[in-house]
């Protein structure tokens, strides 16, 4: 176990994580403040051809509503509801409406994880507030691995071509922290010493994580690759940066400049650190840094997608909505899709064109028309 001292660090790196979409225990998130949208199947069809073709809404009969987690496949989603005491984790179709349940348990679920190239799903359930249940099942809820963690929070990284590692940093309440490597294929947990809580996969023996200094308090920090057999070997693979991510064959790194202060960059890298594309918007000041808006990346498509505010402000008086912006890094152009958007998040199917959106992804947002879809009803 290792203590933080710059805990005003990891309180701002917390909060990335959280608010960035990223795979961080999310519990209590505020409901979104968009008036109920006309359903769209409410809506006369001229034909029933038409009207086969349009996504449906769900309507949950009994029980509670908690979440949509991400995208099965291009026209199915999987969410979360609470109905007598048990939380259940189902599949539903958009357009066929077929429902499926594939998970069920008396344990509060706080997150799930769906694998982006293969048929797995990652359950993370709480039993009580200092431990969590991890669990590891194909798309119809068959188990092959499950484990438990002692922690207050956890945070994990799941590698994107090797399905069976993930890394969970559980964090204590006094911010100390342990990493894990799960391997889910062989049954092993264990603790990895030497490395910082918030990383990401380079491949499936070394990390990438920024290289922040205890004794300093800083913004940016450089972005050290470390493997995991030897965690002392190190190498700086990026000077500083604000913040970082990693999508597919991508690194982006995050920048405030000091020559163009009033803007956020974003710039793309290769695997061989060869820059692809640069681009930057307007941003938005908070507390002592700055706001990084919620973002998605197209795998398909090799589309970054984000919210850009119309102008430079603070956060606390900006008002004028978002831009929804599209970076393509095949072709090297920047477009913009949607106007007078809220900065909330977001994820894309694979093909592109439908997005849930909302901090429970209780909207469908369709980029090519630019209407939403309330995508969840209850009876109640």
């Amino acid at each position: 176990m290792r203590s933080i001292a710059f805990f005003r660090i990891m309180i701002g790196l917390f909060l990335f994580f959280l608010l960035s979409g990223c795979s961080i225990t999310i519990t209590d998130a505020p409901p979104s403040e968009n008036p109920p949208l006309e359903h769209s199947i409410k809506e006369k069809e001229k034909n029933e051809d038409d009207f086969s073709s349009m996504p449906k809404s769900l309507t949950i009969e009994k029980g509670s509503f908690e979440k949509v987690y991400g995208w099965l496949d291009d026209q199915t989603i999987l969410y979360s509801y609470v109905i007598s005491g048990n939380y259940v984790l189902a599949s539903y179709n958009l357009y066929s409406e077929d429902q499926d349940t594939i998970f069920t348990t008396e344990e509060p679920i706080m997150n799930v994880l769906i694998h982006k190239h293969s048929d797995k799903i990652f359950i993370h359930t709480s039993p009580y507030s200092h431990a969590g249940n991890l669990y590891f099942t194909d798309f119809k809820g068959n188990v092959y691995f499950s484990t438990e963690i002692d922690s207050y929070e956890l945070a994990y990284e799941w590698n994107e071509a090797e399905p069976s590692l993930m890394l969970v940093t559980a964090f204590f309440e006094d911010w100390s922290y342990k990493v894990h490597l799960i391997n889910s294929e062989t049954g092993k947990v264990e603790e990895v010493e030497g490395i910082q809580p918030f990383l990401k996969w380079y491949d499936d023996k070394h990390i990438l994580e920024q290289d922040w200094k205890e004794d300093e308090l800083a913004f940016f920090a450089p972005i050290i690759k470390k493997s995991l057999l030897k965690t002392t070997e190190l190498e700086k693979v990026h000077e500083e940066v604000f913040r970082f991510d990693m999508f597919a064959h991508n690194m982006m790194t995050i920048k405030v400049e000091d020559k163009n202060e009033k803007e956020i960059k974003y710039s793309f890298y290769d695997l061989k650190l060869k820059e692809v594309i640069s681009v930057a918007f307007p941003n938005l000041t908070q507390y002592t840094d700055w706001l990084i808006p919620f973002y998605t990346f197209n795998e398909k498509n090799q589309a970054f997608l984000t919210f850009a505010p119309k102008r430079h402000d603070s956060l606390e008086h900006y008002n004028e909505g978002y831009e929804l912006v599209s970076v393509d890094l095949k072709q090297h152009k920047t477009k913009v899709l949607l106007t007078d958007l809220e900065n909330k998040p977001i994820l894309c199917s694979k093909e592109g064109d439908l997005c849930l959106y909302g901090y429970q992804y209780e909207n469908l947002l369709n980029l090519k028309t630019g209407k939403q879809l309330q995508l969840i009803h209850t009876s109640t």
